[in-house]
């Protein structure tokens, strides 16, 4: 049994540093959404963000410029970061309940 208790304490000790990296690359990234309106025939390129519980909107340029693809993309990258930064933190509850003795 000792053995088992052993692996999960690794995989708890991996999952936690996973964590770590995952909040920190988080915190690196914009926050917000992108969204895309149409003014006058041109489609133009803005994010929402709240800050102070204000949702707050900045423009960043016309659609199809390089600034909102790059904008775009850390967006992706940040939104596939937090649902694994939701499903580590499922895994350590469960690994901590299963090393407590509680049922999974």
């Amino acid at each position: 049994m000792s053995t088992i208790k052993e692996v999960l304490k690794e995989e708890l000790a991996r999952l936690k540093r996973l964590n770590a990296r995952y909040v920190h690359d988080i915190a690196k990234l914009p926050s917000g959404s992108l969204s895309i309106k149409s003014r006058k025939g041109n489609e133009y390129a803005y994010r929402a963000y709240r800050s102070n519980d204000k949702v707050k909107t900045d423009y960043i340029g016309s659609a199809d410029s390089d600034d909102v693809q790059k904008l775009k993309e850390k967006i992706e990258k940040r939104k596939k970061l937090e649902s694994l930064l939701k499903t580590t933190n499922e895994q350590i509850a469960e690994i901590e309940r299963s090393l407590r003795g509680k049922k999974i």
